[in-house]
């Protein structure tokens, strides 16, 4: 009842209604954990931090859990200092709530994410200090980094173009034990591929398959694809492609159609195997009549395709 109400913006109800029913006995602090997080979710921070500190009101004290629900809400609208403020009330000596791992992941991923968004070279680069250095204090204090934590931090580096420190971030994570999966894969793979070092972009793809630490998806494939078109290495792109299929996916539309436009600008339209290209332009429209299905606002015509590569008589 107090998640719909907080969906409602119906807020003096809300807090009418937790008094009557902490009267009860009935507000806890996993209650009113649930309720700080949809208030954050709905962009009302003030209020979520109005609940955060009127826990004792209604009679339960805040958990770790508590905090770092909160500490995500202020990150979301950007509100690092206050969040830093909560995260150095958690460290105190002896203080009931410390801070875990989760806690520290938290900031460190805003600071990547967030700081990136600022268009501001300065503060990108100060968010990414605050990242590196709250993840020293993290391992400092014992705490292990997971492979989230690992994630977060080498995206920011390679965005940032800081690719010996995410390699040295990357090593460490192996050392520790902490196995690298698609997500950590794919950030070296987008870095190699806009600074166009598409080889060892093509490397870290293979490192990848071969020991196993996960299996490449369209989101591994496709910045390699279009730095091949970019290069004027359209034939590669197209053998690249054709591998993506292979291994059971389906690449965006403007992928695919950007391999086809790069090839024929570049007089190489019979590259293209009419098997693969109906196989994948089937796969596009079937993902089409998907998406129709969830989102039936977005209507579009039932024949996408006609068959490009037929019209082109692509053997």
């Amino acid at each position: 009842m107090a998640l719909v109400l907080v969906k409602g913006n119906s807020l003096k109800p809300l807090w009418e209604f937790l008094r009557k029913m902490s009267r009860k006995g009935i507000v806890n602090t996993s209650i009113m954990t649930c309720v700080i997080k949809v208030l954050g979710e709905e962009g009302l921070v003030n209020e979520a931090l109005a609940a955060f500190y009127r826990m004792k009101q209604f009679h339960c004290k805040p958990d770790v859990v508590a905090f770092n629900t909160i500490i995500h809400a202020l990150c979301r609208v950007r509100n690092f200092k206050k969040a830093k403020l909560l995260l150095e009330q958690m460290e105190l000596p002896g203080f009931r709530c410390p801070p875990d791992t989760f806690t520290y992941t938290i900031l460190i991923s805003s600071y990547c994410r967030y700081g990136m968004e600022t268009g501001v070279k300065k503060a990108t680069r100060r968010r990414l200090w605050e990242a590196n250095h709250l993840f020293r204090i993290m391992m400092f204090k014992g705490f292990v980094p997971d492979v989230v934590t690992y994630n977060c931090l080498i995206n920011g580096c390679c965005k940032t173009y800081r690719i010996e420190r995410a390699l040295e971030l990357l090593d460490d994570m192996i050392k520790r034990g902490c196995l690298p999966n698609r997500v950590t894969y794919n950030s070296f793979i987008r870095y190699y591929s806009a600074v166009n070092e598409i080889d060892r972009a093509i490397e870290m793809l293979k490192k990848m398959k071969e020991l196993n630490h996960a299996t490449p998806t369209t989101s591994s494939y496709t910045p390699i694809i279009h730095a091949f078109c970019e290069a004027g290495r359209v034939v590669e792109a197209w053998d690249f492609l054709v591998e993506l299929v292979e291994q059971g996916s389906i690449p965006r539309e403007y992928t695919y159609t950007l391999v086809q436009d790069a090839l024929k600008s570049s007089s190489q339209i019979n590259v293209l195997d009419r098997k693969y290209c109906k196989k994948i332009e089937e796969g596009i429209q079937n993902r089409i009549t998907q998406v129709m299905k969830m989102k039936p606002i977005l209507k579009r015509e039932t024949n996408l395709y006609p068959w490009k590569c037929l019209e082109m008589n692509v053997m």
